[in-house]
């Protein structure tokens, strides 16, 4: 099969790419010199970047995935001993857009509970996480915050709020890079004050940013050697004391959780084995349309859960040896009428520079990701409670799977999706939920079994308060009065 890429240089924007120096980006667009140089590196892999033979791209080998239940538990002195050496980091550089949200993703309000007067968010229940942790085992792990440039501001305020609380908040800011020229690879913005021309470049910036804010060595000194990345947003990203003490005992140095995939999973990455023989992920983006029969779930059946657990001594030597090679995605649109891209480096991408690594195959429930509205609905409804800050299906759910939602495009922002819901429904009973067009939801509204309600194009169709929907299929223009 020939090689491709989707995201390689053509050989035309090879032949137009100009050279950018150093001083350009120092002084014209005023970004920090070790910024810059790890921009001007970065570009230089994308425009060197080889093709993929797709037919050599294998399954990981067997020996690289270990199985969550057959990890040991330590005992409380020895889980003590090692929370009093870990650090967590919440990937916190995220807007919501795809949910319309205009401010930081992590203070979005998710849950309601008894024991507050309002709605728990992101943040709020990685708060409680730690703060559990550190008052259970008398410990003091400190929670860090990577912010974007998008997120700083924000996150700072917010992050006021818990004074007081036994938990050590931290914040850092990752790089920000500007988009590029599709076809000269020439910088976009051209001054510093263009916000909207500059982008976070993904969530391998923790390696680097980490070590330059301090934070690397600080933590060090204080005698932490380990460190627990995940996105924000991941409801099921919880310390897990099995996987602390694997990655304590083995002498992996980069432990990444995977989980199986199911058919929904399109917007993320896949554990992989190349042509070197190492272990990569390989994100869903990068496959052109004409490969993408070579990786369905049959043939590639684990998902990047995108929580990592990293030895900091690790960090450090491949930093000091300049050795950290980091993968990375290509991001394209159009920005008054000019094709423009940026490059981004996942964190999970850094996986086959490290010498000593592992995947540990989880259980879905640490995979509990809100990117859209019909995952949001799922985290709200009675399907699930929250313990500690941790996201725990009811007890009552039956067995404890979770149903399948779709809600349509009226409902994807977060302002048209508050809207059409008067209250969470009821979901404990329920098998299938699709939603489509111009529907709205009253009080207290219960559904089971299998739901499908579809508005015809300019009609609509209104839910009224109390009603029982269960094994029905509704459509058409109607208001249901008789429930």
């Amino acid at each position: 099969m020939k090689k491709s890429d989707l995201y390689a240089p053509s050989p035309e924007t090879k032949r137009l790419s100009v050279d950018v120096s150093l001083d350009v980006l120092t002084g014209k667009l005023g970004m920090p010199e070790d910024e810059a140089l790890n921009f001007l590196k970065l570009r230089k892999r994308y425009l060197d970047k080889p093709l993929v033979d797709w037919e050599k791209v294998e399954e990981p080998p067997l020996d690289f995935l270990h199985k969550y239940e057959e990890l040991q538990e330590p005992n409380k002195a020895r889980i003590k001993e090692l929370l009093g050496k870990l650090v967590v980091v919440a990937l916190n550089g995220g807007l919501g857009t795809g949910m319309g949200l205009h401010g930081t993703k992590s203070v979005l309000q998710i849950l309601k509970t008894a024991n507050s007067p309002t709605a728990l968010t992101f943040l709020d229940c990685k708060v409680m996480q730690i703060e559990y942790l550190n008052n259970e085992y008398d410990v003091d792990i400190p929670l860090v915050l990577m912010n974007s440039f998008n997120t700083d501001e924000e996150s700072k305020k917010i992050v006021k709020k818990y004074e007081g609380r036994k938990v050590t908040i931290r914040t850092f800011l990752q790089s920000k890079f500007p988009l590029m020229y599709r076809d000269t690879c020439a910088p976009f913005p051209t001054k510093p004050t263009e916000k909207d021309n500059f982008y976070p470049p993904g969530s391998g910036e923790f390696f680097y940013c980490f070590q330059r804010c301090g934070l690397l060595d600080e933590f060090k000194k204080q005698g932490k050697d380990y460190v627990f990345i995940s996105n924000v947003e991941n409801l099921g990203a919880t310390v897990d004391t099995k996987i602390l003490e694997y990655c304590a005992a083995s002498k992996n140095e980069y432990l990444l959780e995977v989980t199986n995939r199911i058919s929904t999973d399109t917007t993320g990455g896949l554990p992989i084995k190349y042509k070197d023989n190492n272990v990569h992920i390989l994100e869903m983006q990068q496959i052109p349309p004409e490969q993408h029969a070579l990786f369905g779930v049959t043939n590639f059946r684990y998902w990047n859960t995108n929580n990592i657990w990293v030895k900091l001594g690790a960090i450090q030597q491949k930093l000091k040896e300049g050795t950290l090679d980091i993968d990375f995605t290509v991001k394209e649109r159009s920005v008054s009428g000019r094709a423009v891209m940026q490059l981004e480096t996942p964190a999970s991408m850094a996986i086959h520079s490290f010498d000593f690594k592992a995947a540990i195959l989880v259980s879905r429930t640490r995979y509990k990701p809100i990117k859209t509205t019909s995952q949001l609905l799922q985290v709200q409804s009675d399907l699930y409670e929250i313990e500690n800050g941790c996201l725990v299906m009811n007890s009552l759910r039956v067995p404890p799977t979770e149903p399948i939602v779709k809600l349509g495009e009226e409902f994807r922002f977060m302002d048209n999706y508050d809207k059409r819901f008067k209250s969470i429904p009821n979901l404990l009973e329920l098998d299938h939920l699709t939603v489509a067009g111009n529907v709205t939801f009253g009080a207290n509204v219960t559904l089971r079994g299998t739901v499908i309600i579809v508005a015809d194009t300019g009609s609509r169709i209104e839910i009224p308060d109390g009603a029982v929907l269960e094994n029905k299929i509704l459509a058409g223009n109607l208001q249901i009065l008789d429930h």
